[in-house]
């Protein structure tokens, strides 16, 4: 078995999508209009749109097996913890850390450094459904 890909399910699917593009400098590949927005690091972050399978699900449930739909319903009914934390490596840290804190979509921590088995320096924003990214770097800029 291998990882596919790791979604974030989102209810502001266009927010979302503005949000990673601005802060990785990337287009999203749209997957599937509306609903899939893939971007590829290596491996694929992608944002999934749970609306539109709400909006389709009222209008045409033929590209829904009945185990999908009640499946679906049942999971927007339970209260579950979406956050995850993504960690990004970043080749210039601080350049990094200065240009997403002038993009100002973000609540930016200031870089954090550890030192327990390695130096390690990061710094954490959020995106608007509230997940965690940590992007870090070997060392400061000078």
């Amino acid at each position: 078995m291998k990882l596919s890909c790791i979604y974030i399910e989102t209810d502001k699917f266009n927010e979302v999508v503005d949000f990673y593009e601005k802060v990785f400098q990337i287009k999203g590949h749209v997957y599937t209009k509306n609903r899939w927005v893939e971007f590829d690091f290596g491996n694929k972050l992608s944002i999934y749109n749970c609306q539109y399978d709400i909006e389709t699900i009222k209008e045409n449930t033929n590209n829904y097996s009945q185990s999908f739909i009640e499946n679906f319903k049942q999971s927007k009914e339970k209260a579950v913890n979406n956050i995850i934390t993504l960690n990004f490596y970043s080749n210039n840290l601080k350049s990094d850390y200065e240009r997403i804190k002038t993009l100002k979509i973000s609540e930016v921590s200031d870089i954090m450094y550890v030192n327990i088995t390695e130096p390690y320096y990061y710094f954490n924003i959020y995106d608007p459904e509230g997940n965690e990214i940590e992007i870090c770097g070997n060392k400061l800029d000078e």
